[in-house]
């Protein structure tokens, strides 16, 4: 039911109680009055003076009716009054008035017995404390009120981890500050590697540093306009820009020095000048996101040839490592022959061959490691692949007899034709077919198998060999390692190194005691390639 509802339905039960109880001397304008004063609650939100007349009407109604019963009405009175006062003072000069207003009607029809003073006097006291409770109970609940409003305006404007404003909100205010006309700077900034620290430190722990990244940015920003967090790693703020070119110097110097010293998280950052770079909102956005991009793209460029320089230093200490290894033991033997040769009056004719033994091994080394690392002019034409390795097996038919190996030569069907050196193909395949010898300890079976497949030619070799265990399958095409006794470790490094000049991949599979296969892929030439290739001179 509503509160108008009610106040008709206690002005009916006064109005009737007074007739029938004969407190009234004029029914007739009792029950006008009484009507009136409802029809002033029911239209008070389209009359300006209701509430005046309201006022006015229960003065009347209650001098008419003569009735104590009005007290209700004079608290309803005061309730409505204390939802639209703001201070405490305003409230009790309020219901002094109103209590004083019950008083003095209640006096003009009250006989002054003993009884109806004391009535009197606890229905005021009453009144005045109603009153008191009633303006309490509304102050407490305005507050709440507000507080849950404050918190609520907070909770949508502002980001809950860090207390700073949100995405929307920094758009929101960067628009007013923008419309205010004073130039302004917009730097947008990036927190480089945060994403990567959640699997070391979880995202507690990249919450507490965002929390300290926003703590850090207020205390190295205090003239700021605005500091909002607005991404997941990124934080913008807004600058007076008076002077850019000392407010460019200050803002580096913070974010690319101070900060990252004291919380060891570096920082990518872009900057927007307002009027100069855009005169709109939009447009130093877009500037200063372009400008953030710019210098993350700068930094993962640098991070990449720092991490290529690393690798090739790493390359290159191994490579060393790997040489100095095998050079030293030649060079040990030797030097014990010369010191054998010594003690017999330096006659080294007994280990001549063994010497010269060792030498040979380290010219090889040193010959196939210069192969190996540096570059060499190559000479790509257009040839047959099927020619090359023809000419391959030709070459291997009377080792491959002496050890009873058998090679089968399966080709394409038709010529395929490569852009490559002729004379690195011959070595690859070469070193390839003399290794599937070199795994089969007996009688073996060598199979070459040449086909097209998505315009590359496919050179598959399987041996029936020991196979190499998989757990060495990684490191088989890494420099100097080896398997034999002889070996120097090279030579499929060597091979790999051929295959990746002609543009090609080679891959390798392998299991112990059933054999070793090894798939490579070269890209065919094109037609044009090989028209120019193969057209007649005029």
């Amino acid at each position: 039911m509503g509160y108008n509802w009610i106040l008709f339905g206690y002005t009916v039960v006064i109005c009737g109680s007074s007739i029938y109880f004969e407190r009234s001397l004029h029914p007739a304008l009792l029950v006008l009055i009484a009507i009136l004063y409802i029809i002033a609650h029911f239209t008070e939100k389209r009359l300006v003076i209701s509430v005046f007349l309201q006022i006015v009407l229960l003065i009347a109604f209650h001098s008419v009716s003569q009735m104590a019963w009005c007290l209700p009405l004079y608290f309803a009175q005061i309730g409505k009054h204390f939802h639209k006062i703001r201070t405490p003072g305003s409230a009790v000069l309020v219901s002094l008035l109103y209590t004083l207003t019950f008083a003095l009607i209640s006096y003009s029809y009250m006989k002054l017995t003993l009884y109806n003073v004391s009535a009197f006097l606890f229905s005021s006291i009453s009144c005045l404390t109603f009153a008191f409770l009633f303006y309490q109970y509304i102050y407490v609940l305005r507050n709440q009120t507000q507080q849950l409003d404050s918190e609520k305006k907070h909770l949508t404007t502002h980001d809950a981890l860090t207390g700073l404003y949100n995405y929307e909100e920094c758009h929101r205010q960067l628009g007013k500050l923008v419309q205010q006309g004073a130039p302004i700077a917009l730097v947008l900034i990036d927190c480089k590697d945060l994403k990567s620290l959640n699997t070391a430190n979880g995202f507690h722990g990249v919450n507490r540093i965002l929390k300290q990244a926003a703590q850090l940015l207020r205390i190295m920003f205090p003239e700021a306009l605005l500091i909002s967090r607005y991404g997941g790693d990124e934080f913008a703020i807004v600058l007076e820009s008076n002077h850019i070119g000392q407010l460019t110097h200050n803002i580096e110097q913070q974010l690319t020095v101070d900060f990252p010293k004291l919380t060891g998280i570096e920082m990518n950052f872009g900057m927007a000048f307002y009027p100069n770079d855009g005169e709109y909102k939009d447009d130093l956005i877009f500037i200063a996101e372009r400008n953030l991009y710019m210098m993350k793209r700068e930094s993962w460029l640098k991070r990449e040839e720092h991490m290529l320089r690393s690798e090739k230093l790493r390359v290159v200490g191994e490579l060393a490592s790997g040489m100095a290894h095998e050079i030293r033991n030649p060079l040990t033997t030797i030097k014990g022959f010369l010191q054998l040769s010594r003690a017999d009056n330096f006659n080294v004719r007994p280990w001549y061959d063994l010497i010269m033994d060792e030498i040979t091994r380290m010219s090889m080394l040193t010959a196939e490691f210069l192969q190996f690392s540096k570059p060499h002019a190559t000479q790509f034409k257009v040839h047959a692949i099927d020619d090359c390795i023809q000419r391959v097996l030709s070459l291997l038919d009377s080792e491959a007899a002496r050890l009873g190996h058998e090679i089968q030569f399966e080709h394409a069907g038709q010529p395929l034709y490569l852009m490559m050196d002729q004379d690195k193909m011959l070595q690859l395949l070469l070193n390839l077919i003399k290794n599937a010898f070199e795994a089969m300890e007996e009688q073996g079976f060598v199979r070459v198998h040449l086909s097209n497949h998505n315009q590359s030619a496919v050179i598959e070799i399987s041996d029936t060999g020991s196979g190499i265990p998989q757990s060495e399958l990684e490191k088989i095409f890494l420099p100097f390692y080896t398997t034999k006794d002889s070996g120097t470790g090279l030579g499929l490094s060597i091979c790999h190194k051929i295959v990746q000049d002609h543009q090609g991949t080679m891959e390798v599979e392998s299991e112990s005691g059933k054999g070793t296969k090894l798939t490579i892929t070269i890209p065919l030439a094109s037609h044009d390639a090989y028209s120019t290739e193969t057209s007649p001179s005029h």
